[in-house]
């Protein structure tokens, strides 16, 4: 008898502090985050250097990463140098390197194609007589020079349209040789092949230069100062006239969804003969990226 009780004491006990479960309860709440549209792109690194290039070399290739860190997707990119507003004043004659743009000697090709070419390099109007030269595919020329691709000179020439005087007028010529300069007429005789004048602005006449071996046997763009002072190399560019060339081209037309990246690996450095030694004055390149 004693032990039932003890054992209904012991259960009474227990069933005392047995833990009691209370009752839970879940509600939804819904939530909903806009994102704003927006284009932007972020290039890394955003520093990049070549340090001690003998001139007529080439230094070491470096890439750049550029990020879709928007919330739209980028359709198109392109690129631009600083060198126009770098180098407003012909340097050539002077010691100084820094009258001489870091961003005109850089290059670079797109996803396809196979030569990296300038970003944007200035060449100015020689002035000086170039012995031997012969400029009669452009008429009676207004200015020339010397395109600079690292080791190797190629002379060319541009013509004002003669009703103007202006070489962004409807009827300016420009041409270049084939063959590296080596002092000779047959070597200084530049010609209009594959170079077709594509239009105009107020500050440039716009040339597309195909499959000429100055640029590696490539397509390119040159644009003719309207003063006939200078020409600026290019392909890369679609800004506003300077895509008037019909041989520009974007870096890609792949489209970078939010987050993708496009990794561009030909960034050198092309330094030509004769320019002077120190640090150039700092340059920039520009990419855009595009959303429509």
């Amino acid at each position: 008898m004693l032990k039932k009780w003890l054992f209904a004491l012991i259960l009474l006990s227990t069933l005392a502090v047995a833990p009691v479960l209370a009752p839970q309860s879940e509600y939804n709440v819904t939530v909903n985050v806009s994102v704003a549209p927006v284009t932007e792109i972020t290039v890394v690194p955003n520093y990049l250097e070549w340090l001690n290039l003998n001139p007529g070399s080439a230094g070491t290739a470096k890439y750049v990463d550029i990020k879709n860190t928007g919330s739209v997707a980028i359709n198109y990119v392109y690129v631009y140098a600083s060198t126009l507003s770098d180098e407003t004043t012909r340097p050539y004659g002077t010691t100084d390197p820094t009258r001489y743009s870091a961003a005109g000697v850089i290059v670079l090709r797109n996803e396809t194609d196979q030569i990296p070419q300038f970003v944007g390099r200035i060449e100015w109007n020689w002035t000086d007589v170039i012995s031997g030269a012969d400029f009669s595919a452009v008429g009676s020329a207004s200015a020339w020079g010397f395109y600079k691709n690292t080791s190797f000179e190629y002379v060319w020439a541009a013509a004002a349209d003669t009703s103007t005087g202006r070489c962004n007028d409807t009827n300016a010529r420009f041409a270049i040789e084939d063959d590296v300069d080596m002092g000779t007429t047959a070597t200084r005789t530049p010609t209009t092949n594959g170079i077709t004048r594509n239009g105009g602005d107020a500050n440039f006449g716009y040339f597309s230069v195909s499959s000429r071996a100055a640029f590696g046997n490539d397509n390119v763009c040159v644009a003719v100062a309207s003063d006939c002072s200078k020409i600026y190399i290019y392909k890369y560019d679609k800004r506003s006239g300077f895509s008037t060339c019909t041989n520009s081209r974007y870096l890609t037309t792949k489209q970078l969804a939010p987050g993708d990246i496009l990794r561009l690996t030909s960034l050198n450095a092309y330094v030509p003969k004769g320019i002077p030694a120190g640090v150039l004055k700092l340059g920039t390149i520009t990419f855009v990226g595009v959303s429509s």
